[in-house]
């Protein structure tokens, strides 16, 4: 009796122990940690906390940050930046002291800026524009002194002050880069995306080379290392640590990478790549293991020209929204493409009203994980010449929509093109449904939400890809006004296509 009480004991002891999960990946898989477009990845270790963000495209609010406790489970948290500053590049997150800093570039001004906050969570600072002109892809580091610098595309480094907010000095040319061989298909040589660490008596930088898309053997990741952060750098007899040797791989243009650590000891490589065969979803976020070399090198854990396994996570989960909050959820972004122009909407009362007082398109939108899915939207009350619908979304001239204005039906489509769908009464449409499946967009139509009809016209959008149109833009959903007046949204709801 006495030894059965014993052991109800010990197992009550343990069950209340505290659990202690590994805080990193144990496995030599690649893991797609984020589907969808989030490309040039940036992640922080704050001890058993992990941070993540990446470049947007052209939306508002900005730099979405992630957490995560174990690299696979990522939780949004908030976004860094609400000012509109155009298209974010390239950001670099990093802790310095007891501050966290957002490092990006701009393309409205063609400028570096930084924003700072105590909790990732924010708020974040207003964003300080750096004096930097020219450069793009900040990659932040410190000596055992207290020196700051950033590091650039083209391989120049400019220091920095104390704080980190300003430039203390002029841009030096440290870096060349890796000469890949000759016969290797890329875009372009494009030294960019520096990112840095230090450990034991090396500086390292993992910068990318080749081009962002292109062909499918374009980008990749190169390593370097160096006693000081000014430099000299020397080159890894192991380059490249990532990436692409044959369009028959799963993953084209594998590059950007960032590496750290988790608090087990255990090392990563962070970067971005496109899907074989499906660069119109943009670039996903991979995640794998690396181990140090004997000299003091990082290799992966995988023969680097064999792929291997991969394992996906599906972290953005779209939900369905009635817009009964009292702000907008995490996962929607707003644009309003032609010149930056300002974002004006109302939410109150379970409805989104566009506000429009230009003739510029504005858009809500979200970043699914799926390739292939179902979004509806129910239409509430319009007035002015205000169109509004539903699309697949490139860009405002590259788009898969149909939208209501007044009593006129548009289809919209490649080039800008609207092309008026005669036989339908718009204004008797109080539902729209768009299904997109294997790059394929058909359009659907409702009076009750309940009787559903398909347009009678599809449009295959695989085409709508940087390598084609520019802009590294990507395929997502969006809900758009265009035309001056006010458009309500009443719902909107989400579902996978398998």
């Amino acid at each position: 009796m006495m030894r059965k009480f014993n052991c109800l004991i010990i197992g009550l002891f343990l069950f209340m122990l505290p659990s202690f999960a590994q805080t990193g990946i144990t496995d030599d898989k690649i893991h797609v940690i984020f589907n969808g477009d989030h490309a040039d990845p940036s992640i922080l270790r704050d001890g058993d906390d992990f941070y993540l963000t990446y470049s947007s495209a052209g939306k508002r609010p900005d730099l979405k940050v992630w957490h995560s406790k174990n690299l696979v489970d990522w939780t949004p948290i908030g976004y860094a930046l609400t000012e509109n500053l155009g298209w974010i590049w390239a950001p670099d997150i990093i802790k310095y002291d007891d501050l966290f800093y957002i490092y990006f570039g701009a393309n409205k001004y063609g400028k570096i800026y930084v924003t700072t906050s105590k909790n990732p969570a924010g708020p974040w600072s207003k964003p300080v524009l750096l004096d930097i002109k020219g450069r793009i892809d900040p990659g932040h580091i410190s000596d055992d002194k207290g020196n700051r610098y950033l590091h650039l595309n083209t391989g120049y480094m400019v220091p920095l002050s104390k704080d980190g907010l300003k430039v203390k000095g002029d841009l030096i040319k440290v870096y060349d880069g890796w000469e890949y061989p000759d016969d290797w298909e890329v875009e372009c040589f494009c030294l960019e995306a520096p990112t840095l660490i230090r450990r034991d008596d090396y500086y390292y930088m993992s910068s990318a080379q080749g081009g962002t898309a292109g062909p499918a053997t374009s980008h990749m990741i190169v390593t370097a290392r160096s006693k000081s952060p000014e430099g000299p750098w020397e080159n890894s007899p192991y380059n490249p640590l990532v990436h692409t040797y044959s369009a028959d791989e799963e993953w084209w243009s594998k590059g950007h990478g960032t590496i750290f650590d988790d608090a087990d000891g255990n090392w990563y490589v962070l970067y971005h790549a496109y899907r074989k065969g499906k660069t119109a979803y943009g670039r996903h976020i991979l995640v794998e293991r690396i181990r140090w070399t004997e000299d003091g090198w990082m290799v992966t854990e995988r023969d680097r020209e064999k792929e291997g396994l991969f394992e996906t996570h599906y972290n953005e989960k779209i939900t369905d929204d009635n817009f009964d909050n009292a702000a907008l959820n995490l996962q929607w972004q707003m644009t309003n493409e032609e010149e930056w122009g300002e974002i004006n909407y109302k939410l109150d009362g379970g409805e989104f009203t566009f506000i429009n007082e230009n003739e510029y398109m504005q858009t809500l939108q979200v970043s699914p994980s799926d390739k292939d899915y179902e979004v509806q939207i129910e239409l509430g009350k319009k007035s002015g010449q205000t169109e509004v619908g539903l699309a697949i979304w490139y860009s405002e001239t590259h788009m898969a929509g149909l939208g209501i204005q007044g009593d006129k039906v548009i289809l919209r489509s490649h080039h800008g093109r609207e092309r008026p769908i005669k036989g339908v009464e718009g204004e008797k449409i109080r539902f729209l449904k768009i299904r997109l499946k294997d790059q394929c967009v058909n359009f659907s139509y409702s009076m009750d939400g309940i009787k559903w009809t398909m347009l009678g016209r599809s449009l295959e959008v695989s085409a709508y890809t940087n390598n084609a149109l520019g802009g590294y833009s990507y395929l997502r959903p969006v809900i758009y006004a265009k035309g001056t007046g006010k458009a309500s949204i009443n719902s909107f709801k989400y579902e996978p296509v398998k």
